[in-house]
């Protein structure tokens, strides 16, 4: 069933701070994160007569354009402001203080932290080639050349160091990720 205005704003009301966290956590810049979620509730309002589910499922639909955006962001580099424009809404600029307080809701000084604490717990061989290919954003070739190994060794070790890594963020609070480092 279509959602109608008070759908959306009910969406907007109870998604907007969790939708803003899980932007914040993935770009780690408040300004692209505000961005991204005008854009996903611009768009969200414009194609708003095309959802066909339940008004409890239009939250999970509303992540699924903000990840799309997400992924088009990491690609382009760039956000496109389409439906924003289109619709003629002014996209606030995040102040120092807006900044803050996005971090803080998001965890992400935590976060960092226990990123950092779970890279001590690599192994020196997966901590470089993690940094080459995530950090460096080189290629497997480079990240080869630069180890002094095969493209299949340096491709198993940036995937070992991945997958430790998610086992250390999911498995544990970023207190005793920082606690064990």
């Amino acid at each position: 069933m279509p959602l109608n205005n008070d759908d959306i704003n009910a969406l907007y009301r109870d998604c907007s701070p969790g939708l803003l966290r899980y932007l914040m956590r993935r770009t780690f810049d408040a300004q692209v994160a505000v961005d991204l979620m005008a854009e996903t509730f611009a768009i969200a309002c414009e194609d708003r007569s095309k959802f066909r589910g339940e008004p409890a499922a239009s939250r999970a639909w509303v992540y699924t354009i903000a990840t799309n955006l997400l992924r088009g962001f990491y690609r382009s580099g760039k956000i496109e402001r389409r439906a924003v424009e289109r619709l003629g809404i002014v996209v606030p600029q995040v102040s120092a203080d807006d900044f803050d307080r996005i971090e803080e809701l998001a965890g992400t000084s935590e976060l960092r932290t226990a990123v950092g604490a779970a890279l001590g717990r690599l192994t020196e061989d997966q901590r470089d080639a993690l940094r080459l290919r995530v950090v460096e954003e080189r290629d497997y070739t480079e990240v080869a050349s630069v180890l002094e190994v095969s493209e299949q060794v340096a491709r198993a070790r940036v995937s070992r160091a991945l997958r430790r890594m998610r086992e250390l963020l999911q498995q544990e609070s970023p207190e005793e990720v920082i606690e064990h480092a």
